[in-house]
């Protein structure tokens, strides 16, 4: 059966597969909550620890899927349009999570406000959510630089990352994160026709081998001396990312392609401000003692708790969007690279895309 097809600028499958990671990302997260406050479930930390292989890698293999277009720019449009939009997103809500969790500390998940020392730190050393995008802004930087080698070279350089990235871990667990999907990115960069091709030979039996070969690698791994080497865990990202993809192209229920695709169209906002959004709900509820009983708590608490983060994030942004207050989520336009005629109708395209999210 055919994958969703593209609708304008954007293609369903990767928004479904963005809108799932992203959820999956809340989940974590929500997760976590719950263990810092004593509401820790096997069950939650079991599930997340099955998805962590494919979570991240395959929104960061979409993210390279649509970098192409971009990154045969000029230097001056990548650094000014796509890592100084980044990066000013990055140090923005770096400082602003700070102020935000120094008012209302009980709503932290990472304690990052418990010295100002973490703003400075943070200018090298992500220690919170925020790292996907400092990751971004790198990832950019570094296919530009490697853009003039071959494609194997390429994927050998940032294969050998990926394996520094996973043995030292000596390394803050940020930027091991960092050298280890890299490769990811490079993947969606280079083999967006492989994949869009995978993505229209869905099925359900292919979805099944694909799940059946993720999940039996991991199980593998889980149960021999073969997880502690840092190539398995790459194997297995590859398998989960097959598998990412083949469920995304394969969901036919139109509620939930509408919802994780929409869902994936609007991640930005979702990913900047979930963890104040439960993280403040949590706390009030605490405060409250308004909790049900503890086994409730631990069966259901981070869904709940995710669910709340993600229609918070959403709702949040529509006010502050409402209230002109783009530049929270958006490059002001001082400070954007004006572009010469040959690349005017990218950049005209960009914003478009950029509106309508």
């Amino acid at each position: 059966m055919s994958a969703p097809a593209a609708t304008g600028n954007r293609v369903e499958w990767a928004d479904v597969a963005k809108g799932a990671c992203i959820a999956l990302v809340v989940v974590f997260h929500a997760t976590n909550f719950m263990i810092t406050r004593g509401y820790g479930s096997d069950m939650w930390v079991t599930l997340n620890q099955f998805l962590e292989p494919v979570r991240m890698p395959l929104f960061f293999l979409v993210a390279g899927l649509f970098a192409g277009k971009s990154l045969s720019k000029s230097w001056t449009f990548v650094l000014r349009n796509r890592v100084g939009l980044l990066l000013y997103l990055y140090l923005l809500w770096l400082v602003l999570r700070y102020a935000y969790f120094v008012a209302v500390p009980g709503a932290s998940l990472t304690r990052e406000e418990s010295t100002p020392w973490n703003v400075v730190t943070g200018l090298v050393v992500p220690h919170n959510g925020l790292w996907f995008i400092y990751a971004l802004a790198l990832y950019f930087i570094g296919a530009k630089l490697l853009q003039r080698l071959s494609v194997p070279v390429q994927v050998v350089a940032a294969v050998i990352i990926a394996l520094a990235g996973r043995s030292l871990t000596e390394m803050p667990w940020t930027w091991q994160n960092m050298a280890a999907y890299f490769m990811f990115f490079l993947l969606g960069l280079h083999a967006a026709t492989p994949l869009h091709r995978l993505a229209a030979r869905t099925s359900l039996p292919a979805v099944a081998a694909a799940a059946a070969a993720y999940f039996g690698a991991i199980y593998l791994a889980w149960r021999t001396e073969l997880g502690e080497y840092a190539p398995t865990a790459i194997i297995i990202t590859l398998f989960g990312l097959v598998f990412g993809v083949l469920a995304a192209a394969r969901i036919r229920w139109r509620p939930a392609v509408g919802a994780l695709s929409r869902l994936g169209a609007l991640t930005l906002p979702v990913y900047l401000m979930h963890e104040i959004a439960m993280g403040t709900v949590s706390y009030g509820w605490l405060v409250l003692g308004a909790l049900p009983e503890p086994e409730y708590v631990r069966r259901a608490g981070p869904l709940v708790i995710a669910l709340i983060g993600i229609l918070g994030a959403l709702a949040l942004h529509r006010v502050l969007l409402s209230i002109g207050m783009p530049w929270l989520f958006r490059l002001p336009a001082p400070l954007q690279f004006i572009p010469g005629e040959p690349e005017r109708q990218a950049v005209t395209a960009y914003r478009a895309r950029e509106r309508a999210v």
